[in-house]
Order: structure tokens, then C-alpha cells, then sequence
């Protein structure tokens, strides 16, 4: 009897284990949607002539807020040093000031998205002398929290690379329009806006850029840009 016992028990013990090691298999599910949006722009009015391009623009330019307008005021013939002294004329009429429209596309889920600026129908003869640049600089921070935080989003990946190299840093007529951006995640992007004068040694413009002739009419010449996202 106290054998049996003693298997009984041994058995028990035996048969504990087996329960507690028996697999249970439960299915975790997780989706993420793709999809993408466009947040708030904001526009930063920049001055030419005392504007260093490797500094920041959120120290050196006026923040603008989400405005919908690029208003570059009265156009001037004097070239100025980085003190705001005349140097010399332009021989043409340009714009001091110029503007950075900051974007923040966002994409999730692989999800990927093209940022373009529409043709734009401007009157001659500003019509081939504002140029846009697409700029996308690594040094771009999202910041978040309280109290801030801020990361710098860092160099394109490859995709981003085949995709942009083309475009981004490359002056274009804004009458032309064409790509600002390609991406498949969230970014900051630039589409920096301005009528430059007449390029000095070792400066370009784009292609079909002319300066605004000094007999040009007086008057204030006005037209619509816009910037458009698409996702695909």
C-alpha cells in the first residue's frame, strides 16, 4: 500500500509540471494604416544681404507664422555689404528679402508622399526672375515635450537620396514649378523663395532667368504659388 501510495504521489508530481509547461498559443495581431499629412507651415522672412547660409534660419530670419502670403515689398537697384551699406547697383531690380516656407510632412505604414510646387502664373517680367529652392538641411530639429527636446532629423536615407539628389539644392523658375520633396517618413523641408539680382563671378541662376530691367513699369505685380502634397 504505501508503495502505491508512494507512485500515486510520485505521479502527481510528475503530471504538475506537464500542465504547467502545456503551450497555450494565442495570435497577436498589430496593423499600422499607411497614410500621410501635411502640418502647419511656417514662413520665415529672411534679409539677403547679411543672410549666412551655413547659420540658422530661426536666428537670422522674421518668423512669419502659417501666413499665406510671400510679400517682398518694394524692390530695390543697390547692391549692400553685410552691414546694409550701398557697394554698388544691381543694374536690375531685385528683392533684399527672401522666404523660407518651412514644411512638416508626415508619413506612416510606408506610406510615401511628393511634395511639388505648382507651375505659377506670374506676369512678366517677374515671371522669369523668382526662383524657388528646394532645401532639405540635416541639421532641421523636431522638438517635443515639456520641457523641450530637440533632435536634429539627420542625413536622407537611400530612398531619399534617389529620390531628391536632382532636385534639392537646385534653384528653379518658380513659373516652372516641380519637385520640393520625396519621402516616405516624417521630415522638414524648405522651399525658399526670392528675385535675385544679376549673379556675381561664380554664382548661377537657373535656366531662362532674366533679371528685371530697370525700365520696367512701376506698379505691383502679384500672382498665386502653391504647394501641393500628394500621396502615393
Amino acid at each position: 500500500m504505501k508503495i502505491v501510495s508512494m507512485f500515486m504521489i510520485a505521479a502527481l508530481t510528475l503530471l504538475v509540471p506537464v500542465f504547467a509547461s502545456a503551450d497555450i498559443a494565442l495570435t497577436v495581431s498589430a496593423q499600422v494604416t499607411p497614410g500621410t499629412s501635411m502640418g502647419q507651415h511656417t514662413v520665415l522672412e529672411c534679409t539677403g544681404y547679411n543672410y549666412v547660409d551655413t547659420g540658422n534660419p530661426w536666428t537670422q530670419c522674421l518668423n512669419k507664422g502659417a501666413i499665406g502670403s510671400l510679400d517682398f515689398g518694394a524692390l530695390t537697384q543697390d547692391l549692400k555689404d553685410t552691414a546694409g551699406n550701398i557697394v554698388s547697383g544691381a543694374g536690375c531690380w531685385y528683392a533684399e528679402k527672401f522666404f523660407i516656407v518651412y514644411l512638416f510632412p508626415n508619413a506612416w505604414g510606408g506610406a510615401t508622399y511628393t511634395l511639388s510646387q505648382n507651375p505659377a502664373a506670374l506676369p512678366s517680367p517677374v515671371d522669369n526672375a523668382m526662383v524657388f529652392t528646394p532645401v532639405y538641411a540635416d541639421q532641421d530639429q523636431f522638438c517635443w515635450g515639456t520641457p523641450q527636446t530637440c533632435q536634429a532629423q539627420g542625413v536622407m536615407n537611400a530612398y531619399e537620396h534617389t529620390q531628391n539628389d536632382a532636385t534639392i539644392n537646385k534653384s528653379q523658375l518658380a513659373r516652372n514649378g516641380g519637385l520640393i520633396f520625396k519621402g516616405q517618413r516624417a521630415r522638414i523641408v524648405r522651399a525658399q523663395y526670392g528675385i535675385p539680382p544679376i549673379p556675381a563671378t561664380g554664382d548661377t541662376r537657373p535656366a531662362g532667368w532674366t533679371a528685371i530691367p530697370l525700365e520696367t513699369a512701376q506698379g505691383t505685380y502679384t500672382a498665386g504659388v502653391t504647394i501641393t502634397m500628394v500621396s502615393s
